[in-house]
């Protein structure tokens, strides 16, 4: 056992270190000093695997703490700050359950998880299916108590909750999520159904969860889900499944098969990397339909010449992959609109009795429309369709400015009618509740979101004609890229916390948008011909 986890962190570690020893090389200035050759030096590479081990083990820490702190922490206290420090335990404990014990339960499971260091341990390695199953669950979940007790002591006991609350809690939510694993496993034994692949329904779960997490914080109602979850007849069965499950999983004789089921897809592993590209292609393809144009559709090009004739019809011979996210998002918020005037209808006055107000919403804008903007996948569509083969040509780097306009006039319609979908929404939404159809706060939130879709349309389209991050193999290669991705959906978290008043969070979004455009602008007409290219 001991030396099956041995070889199992041996194989985190080494693939941890490698990535960082990749990533460093990628720096701008320090990244030349890093040598190919320090990926054969063992001696270096040992302190190398030393550190990214250590990067390891604090990375899953962070990650408990800013799950737990961003996702439950910040908007109880944000939207429930008039609220007594009981309500807010409460609503803290409600979101917690149903996110994690319920949303998490379905949507995750380790043992049919398709991972590269699955293949790489059963089927390269030979190591016993049966080992390496029981010493990775065995790992996972005496890590996953170890990493969520510091986060759960330290945002459970600053809404009220005791020590022993704390660890109840994370003690109860890792006997569950056990006993998930083997419900998962059981499910897969009896009908051959591996449930995290069923991407429809798990994604039902998650939207459903989600709603019945938050919209209680909203409301202002108080549930009786902590009086449940601590009810000592559900801590019984709770505590007693998980044991069971443990047994099960430790006793369990046919992890074999589980494993084939998991990384079937790697077996042309032969070329695992092969594999990952064709995916990365498929998710770029576009549909046989989209060649069959409409004559409607094909006067859409006449008059136009060069570039602009280019781009419009890659457009047209492409529609499935331009305007299948857009009509996905306006789905998906026509549904969130009925729901949304259905319940303000049956609790019509309350939500404005509470002091509820649009405002509210305000600080979490730029997570909504981060997610809602379209831009990476149709800017990695235009790369593996169209600019792959021309950029192989100067004349058509040399105009990356041009099509730069195009594409940015292109992609702004594609997201203002995004923006323009949510804006129609929220006023439906705010008249059903009681709210009236033309306020000040209502026409701050018309122009903050036209200005975000304005922002996160120039985001990507920039940092893809001056960063560029896409190989042939449509990995990305640059992790300047990544960085400041991360960087700008940050600012949700930031917004989140600080929470500023609609006034001067419109004005702050309004003139960053502009900057942008700016110099967007600017800096993609001076480099472009430059930074977009092949890699």
């Amino acid at each position: 056992m001991l030396r099956t986890l041995s070889t199992l962190l041996a194989i985190r570690t080494s693939i941890t270190a490698n990535l960082l020893i990749y990533y460093i090389q990628k720096l701008p200035f320090i990244g030349k000093l890093v040598k190919n050759s320090l990926y054969a030096n063992l001696d270096l590479k040992k302190g190398v695997a030393i550190i990214a081990l250590l990067l390891t083990q604090l990375w899953g820490f962070f990650l408990r703490f800013v799950y737990v702190g961003l996702l439950i922490f910040i908007p109880v206290m944000g939207l429930g700050e008039e609220m007594t420090q009981q309500f807010r335990l409460s609503q803290f404990i409600h979101i917690f359950i149903i996110i994690s014990f319920i949303v998490a339960a379905v949507s995750s499971a380790s043992v049919l998880e398709p991972k590269r260091e699955k293949y790489l341990a059963v089927k390269m390695m030979r190591l016993s299916p049966r080992r390496y199953m029981q010493v990775s669950l065995v790992y996972r979940y005496v890590t996953f108590f170890v990493y969520l007790v510091p986060a759960m002591l330290v945002f459970g006991t600053l809404l009220g909750a005791s020590v022993l609350e704390a660890l109840l809690f994370t003690l109860l939510l890792t006997l569950w999520r056990i006993a998930a694993e083997y419900a998962h496993l059981m499910l897969f034994e009896k009908t051959g159904m591996v449930l995290i692949k069923q991407t429809a329904f798990v994604w039902c779960v998650i939207l459903i969860g989600y709603a019945a997490a938050y919209l209680p914080l909203l409301l202002g109602k108080a549930l009786l889900t902590e009086a449940l979850l601590m009810s000592l007849p559900v801590c019984i069965v709770i505590i007693a499944g998980g044991l069971f499950a443990v047994i099960q999983l430790a006793r369990y004789p046919k992890y074999m098969e589980a494993v084939d089921a998991a990384s079937k897809r790697d077996d042309p592993l032969l070329n695992l990397g092969r594999m990952m590209t064709d995916a990365q292609k498929k998710s770029v393809k576009s549909k046989d339909s989209d060649d069959d144009l409409t004559l409607s559709q094909k006067h859409k090009v006449d008059g136009k010449e060069g570039h602009a004739y280019l781009n419009e019809i890659f457009f047209l011979r492409h529609r499935s992959l331009v305007n299948g996210p857009m009509n996905k998002r306006l789905m998906i918020i026509g549904a969130a609109l009925a729901a949304g005037v259905i319940l303000m209808l049956l609790f019509q006055g309350q939500l404005f009795g509470m002091q509820w107000s649009l405002g509210l919403l305000f600080p979490f804008l730029p997570l909504m429309m981060y997610f809602m903007s379209t831009g990476e996948n149709l800017c990695k569509a235009m790369f593996y369709n169209c600019d792959l083969s021309l950029m192989r040509y100067s004349f058509y780097r040399s105009a990356a400015y041009q099509h730069f306009l195009i594409r940015l006039g292109r992609m702004l319609s594609l997201n203002l009618r995004i923006a323009a979908a949510f804006g129609v929404s929220l006023s439906a939404v705010t008249a059903a509740a009681g709210g009236e159809w033309l306020n000040r706060e209502l026409l701050l939130f018309w122009v903050c979101v036209m200005a975000m879709a304005i922002f996160y349309t120039v985001h990507h389209l920039f940092m893809y004609y001056i960063l560029q991050p896409y190989s042939t193999e449509l990995n990305m290669k640059n992790p300047l890229y990544f960085v400041l991705s991360m960087a700008v959906s940050s600012m949700s978290g930031v917004s989140i916390v600080l929470r500023p008043q609609a006034d001067s969070f419109t004005a702050i979004t309004v003139v960053a948008a502009l900057a942008y455009v700016v110099v967007a602008l600017i800096l993609v007409k001076k480099y472009g011909p430059r930074t977009f290219r092949v890699k």
